[in-house]
């Protein structure tokens, strides 16, 4: 019997920079979405033997799509921000005029 933790029954307990990670994907539910398909993704190459010219082809599309995530997340948080700090700034709405009325 080996009596060696495998990793499902290993105590995690999380270290600082495991901590910030955490509030970080907690913040950008894009990116962590992201993370968790490529690592989902990558256990599952492995498991059918991808060789590593493959691997490395999946992985730079992965990490490509989580930077476009990642900027997209940026984008969202910064509009949003802005609309908080700007006061009567309306977002989406429609004009009231038509323009300048034609000469008579």
């Amino acid at each position: 019997m080996n009596d060696k933790p495998t990793p499902e029954s290993e105590s995690l307990e999380a270290t600082p920079e495991e901590k910030k990670l955490l509030r970080q994907l907690r913040d950008n539910p894009l990116m962590a979405d992201q993370f968790q398909a490529i690592a989902d993704q990558f256990e599952h190459e492995i498991a059918n033997g991808m060789d590593a010219h493959q691997a490395e082809t999946a992985m730079i599309e992965s990490l490509q799509q989580l930077g476009k995530s990642m900027m997209q997340q940026w984008a969202k948080n910064t509009q949003r921000d802005i609309i908080r700090q700007t006061p009567g700034l309306q977002q989406h709405s429609k004009k009231n005029s038509s323009g300048t009325p034609p000469s008579a």
